[in-house]
């Protein structure tokens, strides 16, 4: 049975390849990803569905369109059978070799196993696309997000997300209120977004008719990361303001909602009440929620944190907000305690590959969101390795 399931998701996976390939190539164009069909980007005929199968099709045409015999890129190969082995092997890596104890059979578990396929999925095209244009599709983090926390809320047990209590399972409600009024304030223009000068300062000087073409095909040629200094006619701890005055009503809801379940009686008692409606399964699926919705804002809590300080400390604008909405994504589907452990992993896999550029040649500028990537898939297939490691280092400290 594992066979099958094997090839089977291997297949469907390289299914999901073929449309992250879409997504790669028209998000960073501000094309839709669902009109027009998929064409050739040589000559804009549209693909006959024969000449779109997955692996087959570009091997059978040697990478060329059948029309045109125009080049079709090897990426598209490389990202479909790379997607396919991502689906079966994390198949394989939890219900074959059994590396995340306590899962239970596929058959019970599969919504969340889902979950994780598409956060999967959705840090492989996130680091792609980061990788050429030095920027996160903020769409594909939310609707990972979304995943996550619908696959959490509708899983009886959720085996993969770690527990919370009470206080910080009531504290993450509460906070998803203060998430809701902080973005209608900012819909209301009270809360103004930051750096919002200098991306309009941008966009003109982008469409700038006298600025010289060299330059801005140069522009255009050539990955820029977008870090925000006094250059950019802002100032960066100013700017970042901005976002800590956003992030005010998150804070306090969650710490209000919090501190109420652990010292009122009432709103305590009341809470155990909801968990234990019928026959205990509000409780389940609450508890899968709230577990997901409190990795959500751990995972970007991290990065959050280190793109304050970091502006506030260097007077310039520090990580991005799209590694925030990544992070948040692999929260929302593993809970806490993976974004936490990726973000200090994270450090050593862009480590390493800088030390390999300094030997070689090409760009030494590296985005963050590949490592971020890395590091949590890592920490995902080898959590109970992970947990394992932090029981003996408390037991060593006496924690």
């Amino acid at each position: 049975m594992h066979l099958f399931w094997t090839v089977f998701l291997f297949i469907f996976g390289a299914c999901l390849g073929s449309f992250l390939n879409v997504i790669i190539y028209r998000m960073p164009r501000g094309e839709s990803i669902a009109f027009p069909g998929s064409h050739c980007p040589a000559c804009g005929r549209a693909i006959s569905w024969y000449d779109n199968i997955p692996l087959l099709s570009w091997l059978m045409l040697g990478g060329t369109c059948r029309r045109c015999g125009g080049q079709i890129a090897p990426r598209y190969l490389v990202v479909e059978a790379t997607t396919g082995i991502l689906v079966a092997g994390l198949y394989m890596c939890y219900y074959v070799l059994e590396l995340r104890s306590g899962l239970g059979p596929f058959a019970e578990t599969w919504p969340l196993y889902a979950a994780h396929v598409a956060l999967v999925c959705g840090l492989f095209a996130c680091s792609v696309i980061d990788a050429e244009t030095f920027t996160v599709p903020l769409e594909v983090c939310w609707f990972v997000s979304l995943v996550g926390l619908v696959a959490a809320a509708a899983s009886p047990e959720p085996a993969l997300l770690p527990f919370v209590s009470a206080p910080l399972a009531v504290g993450s409600i509460g906070a998803l209120v203060g998430l809701a009024v902080a973005l209608w304030l900012q819909y209301r223009g009270i809360i103004l977004p930051s750096f919002i000068d200098a991306e309009a300062s941008k966009a003109e000087q982008a469409e700038d008719p006298e600025s010289d073409p060299a330059s801005a095909k140069a522009r255009e040629d050539k990955p820029v990361t977008v870090a925000y200094s006094s250059d950019s006619g802002v100032n960066p701890r100013i700017e970042i303001l901005r976002e800590v005055l956003f992030l005010l009503p998150l804070l306090g809801g969650g710490l209000l909602s919090g501190l109420l379940v652990a010292h009122v009686p009432a709103v305590s008692s009341g809470w155990a009440w909801l968990m234990a409606q019928a026959d205990g399964r509000v409780g389940w699926h609450m508890g899968g929620l709230t577990g997901a919705l409190f990795g959500y804002f751990i995972g970007g809590a991290w990065i959050w944190g280190m793109r304050i300080f970091g502006t506030v400390g260097f007077g310039k604008e520090a990580m991005g907000l799209g590694d925030v909405h990544l992070m948040a994504a692999v929260g929302a589907v593993c809970g806490w305690i993976v974004p936490s452990a990726a973000f200090f992993v994270a450090p050593f896999f862009g480590l390493l590959w800088a030390l390999t550029l300094l030997f070689g040649k090409g760009q030494h500028e590296l985005p963050y969101g590949p490592w971020l990537s890395l590091a949590s898939v890592t920490v995902m297939i080898f959590y109970d390795s992970f947990a394992a490691g932090l029981d003996a280092y408390r037991q060593f400290a006496g924690l």
